[in-house]
């Protein structure tokens, strides 16, 4: 069993699971190797591919000063030495990885091959220059084809145990279906809608249907989301907050009718998980309206039901859409009655 490593210093969860096809596609053209993933700790990629057997996950420095990029050279290079590493994937275009590989020894090393990093890499083909300011998922994408890796099926959903699965079920056994999942957080303010248009969605919604609600996010996200139950006109037994860690999250999501939220982690989280999902685009456009149209399987886009504003398509400024509608007023543009009239037309 030969280990092979993949680098991918992105920083959060969506990040991280945008670039899961590519690590799914390596691991099945290569299903007797071993694999080891560095990447940043935002991302919870221990949790996100806990179930996955032949993939062991170490986290790298979110940020660095001079001091502390030289220690982290030497354990890097220790590391690699440790695990044995025979060949390395680096979806990026820093030569930092490059470098700390070819001081290893690593026998084959492949990346993107811009600047610097072109004289480390010993193996593989380069991405050519006229992809050098496309957006990270197209450079990945192309990347592994230039390499013969095959993305006619790309998998870009993550495994859940059923037993885990069965603990939800159990836990909630009491509480009536279908379950909605509201995500209600963001770390990007822009991407955030008001919390008096979740309080309005959620008693919109139980007046056409008998829902059972979930308030979803991380355990730190407890307080703002119990704001929210205060807030709301509707029997507490029928909305539960669930701001449990990652991997609960997961199997919560693999019960659920359909998700409502920001573009946030969560959002990315249920679509990884095969959840219908109602994603609020007011700060960023839908993957339906970027690059990632054209890089994605139809299995996976066919379960998101963007919700933009009437006026337009917002813009991110890291991509390169339409501007019709400035980001930071994006969000108030989408009214509680916008999103219910989607749900209640898909459902």
């Amino acid at each position: 069993m030969k280990v092979q490593a993949i680098i991918l210093p992105y920083y959060g969860i969506g990040d991280f699971l945008t670039h899961l096809p590519f690590v799914n596609a390596l691991i099945k053209k290569f299903p007797k190797d071993r694999f080891i993933i560095f990447t940043k700790p935002r991302t919870k990629a221990k949790s996100l591919l806990k179930n996955e057997k032949n993939v062991k996950i170490y986290y790298i420095k979110d940020r660095y000063n001079f001091f502390s990029s030289i220690v982290d050279f030497f354990s890097l290079r220790s590391l690699f030495l440790k695990e044995n590493i025979k060949k390395i994937w680096i979806f990026h275009r820093s030569p930092r990885f490059a470098i700390i590989s070819f001081v290893s020894k690593v026998s084959e090393i492949l990346g993107f091959g811009y600047g610097i990093q072109k004289h480390f890499l010993n193996s593989g083909k380069y991405l050519n220059k006229n992809l050098k300011k496309t957006f990270p998922v197209v450079k990945s994408y192309e990347f592994l084809k230039v390499n013969n890796i095959n993305l006619n099926h790309l998998n870009p959903f993550l495994k859940v145990l059923q037993k885990e699965i069965d603990n939800i079920k159990k836990k909630f056994k009491t509480l009536p279906k279908p379950w909605v999942l509201i995500g209600f957080s963001s770390t990007d303010q822009s991407r955030t809608w008001r919390s008096d248009y979740f309080i309005q969605l959620i008693q919109g919604l139980d007046k056409f249907k008998k829902y059972s609600f979930f308030l979803v996010g991380a355990p730190s996200e407890y307080e703002d989301a119990n704001k929210i139950i205060k807030s709301v006109k509707l029997k507490k037994s029928k909305i539960k907050i669930f701001c449990k860690p990652i991997e609960k999250t997961m199997a919560l999501m693999k019960q659920g009718q359909f998700y409502i939220g920001n573009d946030a982690g969560n959002a990315h989280l249920a679509l990884a998980c095969r959840l219908k999902s109602y994603v609020i685009h007011g700060g960023s456009p839908p993957y339906s309206h970027t690059v990632y149209k054209d890089h994605y399987p139809k299995n996976f886009l066919s379960n998101l039901k963007p919700v933009l504003p009437s006026d337009g398509v917002i813009r991110n400024p890291n991509l390169r859409t339409i501007d019709t509608v400035p980001q930071e007023k994006g969000m108030d543009l989408i009214t509680p009655k916008n999103v219910l009239k989607k749900i209640l037309k898909n459902n």
